[in-house]
């Protein structure tokens, strides 16, 4: 690659591309919108090496989210769903079933304020969708956790793993979705994503950043790793 020294001592800031807000894209027919805007949620907690997740995926739009749990209070849970259920909101549709096992039970009065109706399974009782999802995404985690050269992760990059593959699930449309040529991202968030500005990095990758410097000896780079995409309009990147 360029020469480490030159890139530590010349880099200078290169301004972002611009963000065109009249970007369109091809909207659901009025007819499958309808019949799709009243949402039923899965919802469950999942853990990689011990860390504890909040995941959700709509039953038919495929669309999953996952927000890592700092502690698994109700208090906690209850804010992450209000999360979720404001994406949902964004998009005009509407969540109206949630269905989890029965360690949510004690969120049923909350969730009711919010015109969500909790299904709760019975004992020993899963449900499978949900499942199926986790699944899929403890199987992608630890495709990248096993190809990347380290022999440790710290907390931040396996929280960061979790929402890249989320977010890369979202990205192409789902073959048992609402829609063959519409990803659930685009369904819910109205956001398409741009080949050139999202798919720079690869987790993991050893990068060269650009950090604020001012005249004197300090270096104008530092060694990164990429983690994922932040996902706005320009290509911005966590890391």
């Amino acid at each position: 690659g360029p020469d480490l020294g030159a890139l530590k001592g010349k880099t200078v800031r290169r301004p972002p591309p611009q963000v065109d807000t009249a970007m369109k894209y091809n909207a659901l027919p009025m007819s499958v919108f309808e019949r799709n805007k009243e949402v039923t949620l899965g919802g469950d907690i999942m853990k990689i090496n011990n860390i504890p997740f909040l995941v959700t995926t709509s039953q038919k739009i495929k669309f999953g989210t996952v927000e890592y749990l700092d502690k698994q209070t109700n208090a906690r849970m209850l804010k992450a769903i209000k999360n979720v259920l404001q994406v949902y909101q964004s998009g005009g549709f509407r969540v109206r079933h949630l269905m989890m096992d029965g360690q949510f039970e004690c969120l049923r009065g909350a969730l009711m304020e919010m015109g969500v109706i909790l299904n709760t399974t019975s004992r020993d009782e899963h449900v499978g969708f949900i499942e199926r999802y986790i699944r899929t995404l403890k199987e992608r985690s630890r495709c990248s956790y096993n190809t990347v050269p380290f022999k440790k992760f710290t907390e931040r990059m396996v929280i960061e793993l979790a929402g890249r593959v989320v977010f890369w699930l979202n990205a192409f449309p789902a073959s048992d979705g609402i829609s063959t040529t519409l990803s659930p991202r685009t369904i819910v968030t109205g956001k398409v994503l741009n080949h050139d500005r999202h798919c720079e990095y690869e987790f993991g990758e050893y990068v060269q950043t650009h950090e604020e410097h001012d005249n004197s000896m300090a270096t104008r780079n530092i060694g990164a790793l990429a983690m994922r995409p932040t996902g706005n309009e320009q290509g911005g990147y966590y890391f």
